[in-house]
């Protein structure tokens, strides 16, 4: 019997590979940093796994999600992928994306919302809402 627990950690690496094939770079570790910011926003209590997964193509910044490519099952990023989800899931490991809830590639910004909602805006004291917290190239972290 596959349990709710297991699907929801599959559904997380799914999304996470989505995201580490479209951006290409980093390997793993920016998938596994896209799951931790998945994992943020479900601790800040915006909604369930499946809830917050879902949602994703709300709050991101391309136009389209980007599309799913299996690897080889012995892949070594992927399998690196595997590995770290239990972690992300339970919060037992470090979060590499520093308390993010939002990511983008700062050459592939499509939609107005992010950048409007998440790069730009500001504060009444005129300082960034939302923080750079975390970089991988142009990959970039947002808390």
């Amino acid at each position: 019997m596959l349990k709710q627990e297991d699907y929801i950690k599959g559904k997380l690496v799914e999304m996470a590979l989505r995201f580490q094939q479209h951006y290409g770079t980093g390997g793993h570790l920016a998938g596994q940093m896209v799951m931790h910011a998945i994992a943020n926003r479900v601790r800040a209590g915006t909604g369930t796994w499946l809830q917050v997964i879902d949602r994703i193509p709300q709050y991101m910044a391309e136009a389209e999600l980007p599309p799913l490519e299996h690897p080889p099952l012995w892949q070594p990023e992927f399998v690196k992928l595997l590995h770290a989800v239990d972690g992300v899931v339970s919060g037992s490991t470090t979060d590499l994306s520093h308390g993010a809830m939002y990511w983008c590639d700062l050459g592939k910004i499509e939609r107005d919302w992010f950048r409007e909602k998440i790069i730009q805006a500001r504060d009444d004291d005129d300082m960034p809402r939302h923080k750079r917290v975390a970089e991988m190239n142009s990959l970039a972290f947002f808390a």
